[in-house]
Formats: structure tokens, C-alpha cells, sequence
């Protein structure tokens, strides 16, 4: 078992995937631009029957894996579809003893 635990964080997403909009208060809203997909994308295998559309999804970030290669490959992919990111590593994680709460 890993002492560690992994996310991928997209540090830049893809020139005209998303936009956003500053409000008046100072905060930056955004989203994902409907429609958007990357260049020669196509949905494919059972993608409309798990993803329920035809259109290009992005692939969640707001998980944690226990090993680096599973983070890698969500990396890898988001890649593939034009997004710079980053691998993180959390600090060691720590057990109590046996036996103890």
C-alpha cells in the first residue's frame, strides 16, 4: 500500500474551452463553452450510452489515487485533449497503531 495519495490539477486549459466572466464583486466565474471539443475528437465505444450525450465531456480531476501511474494516466489524457497539468503528491499518510482510536 502507498504511504501516499495523488491528484492531477490542471494548471491551463485549452485555448476556447471555457470561458469566463469577472463580476462586479471581484470574483471570476466560469465553464466549460458548450460544443467545444478537441480538434478531431469523436465519441466513441459506449461513450453516448455512459456519458448520456454526443458531446465532448471532460473528464473529472476531483479525484484522489492511490498510486502515481493511475494519476499519470488521468494526466495523459487530459493532455491528449490539450490541458497542461500537474501530478501533486500528498504528505505521508500516517496509521495509528493496532489497536489504537
Amino acid at each position: 500500500m502507498s504511504d501516499y495519495l495523488y491528484r492531477v490539477v490542471i494548471t491551463k486549459m485549452p485555448e476556447g474551452s471555457h470561458w469566463e466572466e469577472a463580476l462586479p464583486d471581484g470574483d471570476l466565474i466560469g465553464g466549460p463553452v458548450c460544443g467545444w471539443a478537441p480538434a478531431g475528437w469523436k465519441p466513441e465505444g459506449n461513450y453516448v450510452e455512459i456519458m448520456g450525450t454526443t458531446e465532448f465531456v471532460w473528464p473529472v480531476t476531483n479525484k484522489e489515487y492511490k498510486s502515481r501511474s493511475t494519476a499519470a494516466r488521468r494526466a495523459a489524457l487530459l493532455r491528449s485533449y490539450g490541458a497542461e497539468c500537474e501530478i501533486q503528491r500528498s504528505s505521508r499518510i500516517t496509521w495509528p497503531e493496532d489497536g489504537v482510536e
